[in-house]
């Protein structure tokens, strides 16, 4: 099963889970990725190729509202923060 399957619309793998904030970002072609999101934390973040693949990146939380994310090569996917 791909990673992006594993979790349901609610954000979590089961209906326990319902107010879990989710954010997805999709990019093309990129090398760099900044982005602002209005959690209140610092979120997970998983990143995923075009092809539903889990892609290993440099993850840096420049503030509480905004990540970067530095990839090895430049790549298309998608992020999802939660």
């Amino acid at each position: 099963m791909a990673i992006a399957n594993a979790f349901n619309r609610n954000g979590g793998t089961s209906s326990e889970n319902a107010n879990v904030k989710v954010q997805t970002v999709a990019f093309i072609n990129v090398n760099t990725l900044t982005i602002n999101h209005t959690f209140s934390n610092f979120p997970n973040v998983i990143i995923l190729d075009s092809n539903g693949n889990l892609v290993h990146a440099e993850v840096r939380y420049n503030s509480s509202t905004q990540i970067l994310i530095n990839f090895a090569v430049a790549l298309s996917g998608s992020v999802i923060l939660r």
